[in-house]
């Protein structure tokens, strides 16, 4: 694995960790992300609003995974400039995800219908009202309901009832195809920069403009072989990380100006873009980033997203139960704050062994036994639409459907004879 590929490892391995804090103080600690809520020490507020809170900005960490996702799906096409690549990514892109995402919804079924779920009770304790209230709501002993969500719904409608950070999926295949979209129609045209362009002002949605923000960063350092001095890209980098650490109402500025983007998010969106340019350009803090451990933690960042939710609401939920009743507050919450980021990362591994390589070997496997023959048969379609053929037959078939029947039903006696 290149130094490059290391970096951009490490930073998902990070984004991954600060979504899990997040989540914890989201569950014990909850006036660090909300205002208006019960406070457990006196500076919670203060955190909140200052520029600590960048270690926990899950939207910060979000944004930055799919800036990273339109990097990284992009980046073998413009090494080998082969859209074969594109097609066999995008044939192979649901599979990959379906498997671990399915793994977890069946477990949290198991998990809610065996009672182990406990985040309802501490809500008084914690006041933890505006989270905790909207965690695993879902019907328990219906096991056909969790097994279509897990195939369809959790990627169609981003249904995430039975684990509440499965919201991204459907963001994440949705923009996985604009990358192989985007790259079959303009990845070798001269004009695509007018594409970015439009794509930049068009699209509404602010993860979609990390897609393509990806795509453009990968286009520039990877096509277009484009190099940024050293103090530029720590500078960059700098700029990003200012953008997701202070709380400020940027659609509320533009608005002054008269722009108004409509994305979510435009300060936390637009510092991840940021963070990803400063680090593809420089060779510090790839180098920084290569280092061994964090390298670990992004190759196990998929399935600590995915698992966390689960942890957090039985074993962690549990154990402050637990706790509160012999200790104060904050020890009872620290405790079960610290042993639960131990235990999603003692789980992690096997996760990721089981179900995370489990769906890139489905991928592979599906890839290698059918992709073949499901690229002829679109081939094919494509060749009949384009011949002019397609509205002829439909006409016949419409006009006459029962002699277009027994002429087929004829032509299989005879070959049958």
């Amino acid at each position: 694995m290149s130094q490059k590929i290391e970096a951009l490892e490490s930073l998902r391995g990070i984004g991954a960790f600060m979504v899990l804090i997040g989540h914890l103080f989201c569950t014990f600690y909850p006036a660090l992300l909300f205002g208006d809520v019960m406070l457990h020490f006196s500076f919670e507020d203060t955190i909140r609003d200052g520029p600590l809170h960048l270690l926990y900005n899950g939207p910060f960490a979000v944004c930055l995974f799919f800036t990273l996702s339109g990097y990284v799906l992009s980046y073998k096409y413009f090494i080998s400039k082969n859209t074969e690549t594109l097609r066999s990514s995008a044939y192979r892109r649901y599979f990959r995800l379906l498997v671990p995402v399915f793994a977890t919804v069946m477990i949290s079924f198991v998990v809610g219908s065996l009672g182990l779920y406990r985040h309802m009770e501490i809500v008084p304790i914690t006041g933890s009202v505006l989270w905790l209230n909207t965690l695993f709501q879902f019907p328990h002993g219906d096991i056909f309901e969790a097994i279509y969500n897990g195939l369809f719904g959790v990627f169609i409608t981003g249904d995430n009832r039975y684990n509440g950070t499965l919201w991204t999926m459907a963001t994440e295949l949705r923009g996985s195809f604009l990358v192989y979209g985007f790259l079959l129609f303009f990845g070798d045209r001269w004009d695509r920069l007018l594409a970015y362009i439009a794509g930049f002002l068009l699209f509404k949605d602010g993860y979609m403009i990390n897609f393509l923000a990806g795509v453009a960063l990968c286009d520039l350092r990877n096509n277009m072989n484009y190099r940024l001095p050293e103090p530029v890209c720590i500078g960059i980098t700098a700029v990003g990380l200012w953008m997701a650490a202070v709380t400020y109402n940027v659609n509320g500025l533009l608005s002054i100006i008269g722009l108004h983007t409509g994305v979510q998010y435009p300060d936390l969106a637009f510092g991840a873009i940021f963070v990803l340019a400063g680090v593809v350009f420089s060779t510090i803090l790839q180098k920084l980033l290569s280092n061994k451990f964090l390298v670990w933690m992004g190759r196990m960042s998929f399935s600590v997203y995915v698992i966390q939710m689960i942890i957090i609401c039985s074993y962690g939920c549990i154990v402050f139960s637990l706790l509160n009743q012999l200790f104060s507050y904050n020890i009872a919450a620290i405790v079960s704050i610290v042993s639960t980021i131990i235990l999603v990362y003692l789980v992690a591994p096997y996760f990721y062994e089981l179900f995370d390589l489990g769906g890139q070997r489905l991928s592979n496997a599906l890839y290698r036994t059918s992709y073949n023959k499901a690229s002829l048969m679109v081939q094919k379609t494509y060749n009949f639409c384009k011949s002019g053929k397609l509205l002829p037959a439909m006409y016949e078939i419409m006009k006459n459907p029962f002699t277009v029947h027994s002429s087929s039903v004829k032509g299989e006696t005879k070959e049958g004879k």
